[in-house]
């Protein structure tokens, strides 16, 4: 008799909680369940009605709804449970669960946290101001618009100038408010610079080197006061404010475990099949990259499956655990840690950037260069490092550095 409920439990039902299942499904396990906090599958995309996915999976862009949709029709054996949140997560693949039932304890072979990501609201920002209301995330304006179908301002400022926010600037005129500006704190914007002309398109001027330094207004938002790099000060005149973007993991539940962490960074430490320092925990997708694209962390997932497929059905060999540590200006790294077994290893790395950088990237063992090309990097894009060559004998912390 089984000591355990299920083979897997995937924590997150988002596009790379879907892709580990299809994954896993595909290399012939079966016994899969899906926990999603909310009711309904498929994290952000479910209500993001523009089209701006499926070009890397699907070849075309479809809206976020028609997306999940049809990544949910290549695994129609997976079982999901929604209304679900797991409160903790324990050694030997145990985890509680609250339910509109109750709580209840499982345990399953190997579990995944798949939790995605989330947009930096005001307060970590530190914007002074009261608390009226119209001020909000990205995620919150399209909850209002296009999950519970509400209007929540008439005249909206956006914080940043990720490409979530440019969404926001759609999703605000598609809904008739008028967008007033943009403001980022940077000389560019982080999204590629063809993004401006759709600013430009829609008349919103976009506040470069500036911040928002108050919000005015005690019950709803009357203005936001804007400053310069000069240090000069305007107001903008608006009822609604959108913080977008600087997207953090939501690694809210990592943290409370006993898994380790990347003390700078603040993600799980995890090895090149994504395999964290618990071996009956994964974790996958924005929570250690925030924020990829949907289809880069759908792509993700799928391999993630099939590693976890691997480990299930076969036994580990014995491997070296080998750090890596990132220089100055890099923000993260994917993976964090490397895994190496007896035959050395063949790897890819993932980083993203703090601000836009143009020049080489290194990847160091010691003294040894084991990788170093030319790179133009923008801090919101994923920057891959492929075939990197690590010897079987090294144990030597790797360095990324800009350079």
């Amino acid at each position: 008799m089984r000591d355990y409920n299920h083979d897997v439990i995937i924590i997150g039902a988002g596009p790379a909680g879907i892709a580990v299942a299809t994954g896993l499904n595909r290399a012939g396990i079966s016994d899969i369940l899906v926990l999603e906090r909310e009711a309904d599958i498929g994290g952000i995309p479910r209500h993001t009605p523009h089209p701006s996915f499926g070009l890397l999976v699907f070849k075309r862009p479809i809206s976020g709804p028609a997306y999940i949709k049809k990544l949910l029709k290549r695994c129609p054996n997976v079982r999901f449970q929604t209304k679900t949140t797991v409160t903790a997560l324990f050694e030997g693949g145990m985890l509680e669960i609250a339910t509109p039932k109750g709580l209840q304890t499982l345990r399953a072979r190997h579990i995944v946290l798949a939790t995605g990501a989330r947009e930096t609201p005001r307060h970590p920002r530190l914007v002074s101001g009261l608390r009226p209301q119209g001020v909000m995330t990205t995620g919150a304006l399209q909850q209002f618009l296009f999950a519970e179908y509400l209007k929540p301002c008439t005249r909206a400022v956006v914080v940043g100038t990720e490409l979530v926010s440019f969404s926001a600037l759609w999703a605000l005129r598609h809904a008739g408010i008028k967008p007033l500006a943009m403001v980022e704190s940077g000389p560019r914007i982080k999204a590629c610079r063809p993004a401006t002309i759709f600013a430009r398109l829609l008349g919103v001027p976009i506040h470069y080197n500036s911040r928002v330094v108050d919000i005015l207004g005690s019950d709803t938002l009357s203005a936001v006061v804007i400053e310069g790099a000069d240090g000069q000060r305007q107001s903008l005149a608006c009822d609604g404010l959108i913080f977008s973007g600087a997207f953090t993991g939501d690694n809210t539940l990592a943290r409370a475990s006993h898994l380790a962490m990347n003390a700078e960074t603040g993600i799980p430490l995890i090895d090149q099949n994504w395999h964290s320092a618990d071996s009956a925990i994964s974790v996958v997708g924005n929570a250690t990259h925030p924020a990829d694209m949907g289809d880069q962390c759908y792509i993700e997932g799928l391999a993630a499956g099939r590693a976890i497929a691997a480990k299930l059905n076969q036994p580990e060999a014995a491997t070296k655990t080998v750090v890596i540590r990132q220089g100055a200006g890099i923000k993260m790294t994917t993976p964090n840690l490397l895994r190496v077994g007896p035959d050395g290893l063949i790897f890819g790395l993932n980083l993203h950037v703090t601000q836009a950088y143009k020049g080489k990237i290194t990847v160091k063992c010691g003294d040894e260069v084991l990788y170093q090309k030319a790179h133009s990097c923008l801090p919101t894009r994923r920057i891959s490092l492929k075939n990197i060559r690590l010897n079987a004998g090294n144990s030597t912390p790797l360095e990324v550095i800009l350079g």
